[in-house]
């Protein structure tokens, strides 16, 4: 069973809020029309100075698609995933978890830390891991990442201006750039099907 660490307690409403900030600021034309988010340009090129959380691309052992390094203040996704020319929908959700942990994580667990290292006057400090079974979902980092990158590569509103246009979920899934599970998972979030 994986463990975590808990995160502060955060809504649906309230991570698609931060998303949705983020979107209007950075690319303000994927709420008027329906376009995919730039995703890779945004952690490549916005991510750092939005967070002081650098991006980069490394090999990483099989299974390990990305993580977010706290301490180095350091995003990183795998480079054999940028490599995949086939893998572009996958990818897109994968560097929009990652920049989800970014965004919301790294500054908390970085206060977190250095509360900790205020008490015990110790330098290298560990925050408690929980197994995710014991914790509840709205503070488990893995779920607010994935609902932040449902919100920031599918915006609410887009999303309901394409059903409204009576568009399938293939074709969401290629206007969003996408896999459709992704885009049936974010209208199940917002309570759409």
């Amino acid at each position: 069973m994986r463990k975590v660490v808990a995160a502060k307690p955060r809504s649906g409403n309230d991570i698609d809020g931060i998303a949705l900030r983020i979107v209007r600021e950075f690319q303000p034309d994927a709420l008027e029309n329906l376009q995919n988010f730039k995703i890779e340009e945004f952690f490549e090129f916005e991510l750092e100075s939005l967070v002081g959380v650098k991006s980069d691309y490394r090999n990483l052992q099989a299974g390990i698609l990305g993580y977010i390094d706290s301490d180095s203040m350091m995003a990183v996704i795998a480079s054999d995933l940028m490599d995949d020319q086939y893998a572009e929908y996958y990818r897109n959700s994968t560097i929009a978890h990652e920049t989800g942990h970014a965004i919301m994580h790294v500054p908390e667990f970085k206060r977190k830390k250095a509360a900790i290292r205020s008490i015990t006057n110790e330098d290298n400090v560990k925050l408690l891991l929980y197994r995710e079974s014991d914790i509840p979902v709205y503070r488990n980092p893995e779920w607010q990442a994935w609902r932040f990158a449902g919100a920031l590569l599918i915006p609410e509103p887009a999303i309901k201006q394409a059903l409204r246009m009576k568009y399938s979920v293939q074709k969401m899934s290629d206007v969003f750039r996408v896999n459709p599970a992704f885009v049936r998972a974010r209208m199940k979030a917002l309570k759409l099907i």
